[in-house]
């Protein structure tokens, strides 16, 4: 519902305004607000340029690796039940399995970094829970050495995507004991509960059923760096499934939506009623909370000496955290160079934000019912 009301006020006088104004006292503009929530089409491209702007400054200088985890559809009823600590879960299990196996000599062991960043959505706005994993091909070694990973193969697919099997649905299992390890009972955040329909124990039928099949991770071709990953990726870490571009036509009644990726079609559009397209916008909206991009491995912030080490071997000075974030309108120029309403027209200097007032983020009155 909040998520709701702020794509729906966004930019408009319901979310309160702000004054940008010439140093000079040339000139000044009044703005709406943005509603800033990040499921909002229309908000998150300074923040993701931000991201963008932190992964370049941490990479290391080797190749890349893109990992795909995907999980099956019957899944999703339990992930609509439980989407943050669902996430967690697929997420730990996707790492886990990535730390074992490269751990192993028998493929590099060594740690590696990585970025992961989860994605519950499909071309046509449909429930498809996968997983991106920006992986160095390359690792720190115990005893603080850099090996680099073959650029062509990183690890064999079946066994990867059976690792991760059978680590989601153990942690899935543990999820529904209502005690931790240690026998202490378990907050309601740490509990997974079977949703409506089914039973706990039909929740593990299910699971058994699953681990009899055959799961899918797709490891893409070595890339040179990951400038290229990370700007594919930061495109689903915020506003929602989809952008205002890709919304060609809307008749009253039905929504005209172009595929993000035309190519894999045999058409360049789809078409939903907007009911169907309201429902499929917000089943993507994330419970508060829900980290949907994290770090691991040498990219961790607790292995920031590890990183530094692995920094050194590769000829890179030690990382230095990005602490002076650039004002908007620098951000908005970098990324828009035609961008015209950052500079006073009559002198030319950088606009600053001299007044902001903000209403309160809560659904309108007429939402809350």
């Amino acid at each position: 519902m909040r998520a709701a009301g702020n794509i729906m006020t966004c930019r408009t006088p319901e979310q309160g305004y702000h004054i940008d104004a010439c140093p000079n006292g040339d000139y000044e503009i009044r703005l709406n607000n943005s509603c800033k929530h990040r499921s909002c089409p229309q908000c998150g491209a300074t923040e993701t340029e931000l991201w963008l702007e932190r992964r370049k400054r941490q990479a290391l200088d080797c190749r890349y690796f893109h990992i795909v985890f995907t999980i099956s559809h019957d899944l999703h009823r339990i992930w609509r039940s439980n989407r943050k600590r669902f996430t967690d879960l697929m997420m730990r299990a996707a790492w886990h399995s990535l730390r074992e196996l490269l751990g192993d000599w028998k493929w590099m062991g060594a740690l590696p970094g990585a970025n992961a960043v989860f994605q519950s959505w499909d071309d046509e706005m449909n429930e498809h829970c996968h997983l991106h994993f920006i992986v160095t091909a390359g690792g720190l070694t115990p005893d603080g050495r850099w090996i680099d990973a073959d650029p062509k193969f990183l690890l064999p697919t079946p066994v990867l995507a059976s690792k991760f099997r059978g680590k989601f649905l153990a942690y899935l299992r543990e999820g529904f004991n209502p005690l931790t390890p240690g026998g202490n009972a378990k907050s309601e955040g740490e509990m997974i509960v079977p949703p409506p329909g089914m039973s706990v124990q039909k929740c593990f039928n299910l699971f058994n059923r699953l681990g009899r099949i055959r799961w899918h991770a797709d490891i893409e071709p070595s890339y040179a760096h990951a400038n290229g990953v990370f700007k594919y990726v930061g495109r689903y870490i915020r506003r929602g499934p989809i952008s205002e571009k890709r919304i060609i036509g809307y008749d009253g009644q039905n929504v005209t939506i172009a595929y993000a990726h035309p190519e894999k079609h045999s058409r360049h559009d789809f078409t939903l009623s907007a009911e169907g397209f309201i429902i499929r916008l917000l089943r993507h909206v994330p419970e508060k909370g829900t980290h949907l991009v994290r770090s691991y491995g040498l990219f961790h912030p607790n292995c920031r000496d590890k990183l530094d080490a692995a920094r050194n071997h590769l000829g890179q000075l030690a990382h230095e955290p990005l602490t002076n974030f650039p004002h908007t309108h620098e951000l908005l120029r970098r990324m828009f160079p035609d961008m015209e309403g950052t500079r006073c027209p009559y002198c030319g200097s950088e606009l600053r934000t001299v007044f902001i007032w903000r209403r309160g983020h809560a659904p309108s009155w007429r939402l809350a019912a």
